[in-house]
């Protein structure tokens, strides 16, 4: 699969600017960022193709109890047929619903997603209906041909009926893994070799790298991985993504609370080249602390203390650099900003640490890097964004690079 093949998915996708140039972002430098789950769903044939080419992990790879995957695996194999046949005819790219969980329904969620990881099923299975007007006669249920879920109106969803949502939406990832298990046995067979080549030629095992990464977790997040689904994987050698090339990737998914950590472990010497956190929060609340194009100088030199503060804390790189930048994008046509602001920390040498902030003060990324690739992708971030608002509003707008 060609790099443009996927690029042109992802464009087909109905993101929002932010979240859809995340995604074109990874694509051309490697740079992954988390996303909403519950409200986004990659397009399946997409995410499996992505899976199947090792380009990038998505949660349907992730480590599950085994009471969960001996749960699936007991599925009637038609059943799993019906559901991989369900999604690939579905009309839409993306899961919706009928109303938003509120905040009690999410924090249950949280919870009940936990609890299913330990064993907690539901009593019954999720109604499935195939047409509006079958929908209209149940409270709860999933409308197939949209991807819609039809929430009840008048009272919050009971426990039971959030374990039954859980329920088949795992049960639909595992459907589309098994229909493409060959393709991703074959990966993995030949991500073994890979690793065997390089712990032979003395880099670090797939169980060291974990074992840092679970430092990491613990050391920026006070966190264990308790109550998480937990994935790793190996990435070798790729021209598409060069700054995650020879690392191995572990990450946990808590799905019920719409947050993820990911670390990019150097697979040679097992420090860390790559951090990514989503903390499940909505848009609404990434625009609410972003600033206006007035005071965002001012504001990004906040963010400048409190990357510095990550690096030298969190991180304990005590090293000094030869240069400090800022850099954010703001629309021409509307002056509204980006809702992350990178602060790039470049060494004498040229290879820099690239720390991206939320304006609210949270690390959301770091990476390993150079001023040269960081402002290249900058470029494609502020070309990519411009398009799609000219498609969707179609007015044509410019996206400066802010650099301070």
């Amino acid at each position: 699969m060609k790099i443009t093949d996927l690029q042109k998915a992802v464009e087909e996708i109905n993101f929002d600017d932010e979240k859809q140039e995340e995604l074109l972002r990874a694509l051309r430098t490697g740079k992954r960022r988390g996303g909403q789950a519950g409200t986004l769903r990659i397009a399946a044939s997409f995410a499996v193709c992505l899976l199947a080419a090792g380009i990038l992990s998505v949660p349907v790879r992730a480590v599950v109890s085994s009471l969960v995957q001996e749960r699936m695996e007991e599925q009637p194999k038609e059943e799993v047929v019906e559901l991989a046949e369900e999604i690939q005819s579905q009309r839409v790219d993306a899961d919706s619903s009928t109303r938003e969980y509120t905040a009690q329904e999410k924090e249950r969620k949280g919870r009940l997603y936990a609890q299913y990881l330990e064993g907690l099923f539901p009593e019954k299975e999720l109604v499935r209906v195939d047409s509006e007007e079958e929908a209209a006669a149940h409270e709860f249920c999933f409308l197939t041909t949209t991807g819609v879920f039809y929430l009840p109106a008048e009272r919050e969803l009971t426990d039971e009926e959030i374990l039954e949502q859980i329920d088949f939406e795992k049960k639909r990832d595992y459907a589309l893994e098994e229909q493409h298990a060959e393709e991703i046995a074959a990966r993995k067979e030949e991500e073994k070799r890979q690793i065997k080549e390089l712990t032979d030629a003395g880099g670090i095992t797939e169980e060291q790298a974990v074992e840092t990464a679970e430092g990491y977790l613990q050391r920026l997040f006070g966190l264990d991985g308790s109550g998480m689904e937990r994935n790793r994987y190996y990435q070798g050698e790729d021209e598409n993504i060069p700054m995650y090339s020879n690392t191995y990737c572990v990450n946990w998914s808590d799905m019920g609370n719409y947050k993820y950590y990911y670390f990019h472990i150097d697979a040679l010497d097992g420090t860390l080249r790559a951090m990514t956190y989503n903390d499940g929060k909505n848009r609404e609340v990434y625009e609410a602390a972003t600033p206006s194009s007035a005071d965002a100088p001012e504001k990004a030199e906040e963010m400048k203390g409190v990357a510095e503060c990550f690096l030298r804390e969190k991180l304990d790189i005590q090293e000094s650099y030869e240069e400090v930048k800022t850099y954010y994008l703001v629309k021409t046509i509307n002056g509204s900003v980006s809702r992350l602001v990178d602060v790039l920390f470049v060494r004498e040498d040229g290879s820099a640490d690239l720390v991206s902030c939320r304006w609210d003060g949270v690390v959301s990324d770091y990476l390993v890097t150079t001023k040269e690739a960081c402002e290249e992708s900058l470029k494609s971030s502020a070309k990519a964004i411009a398009e799609r608002y000219e498609k969707e509003e179609g007015e044509k707008t410019e996206v400066a690079i802010v650099e301070n």
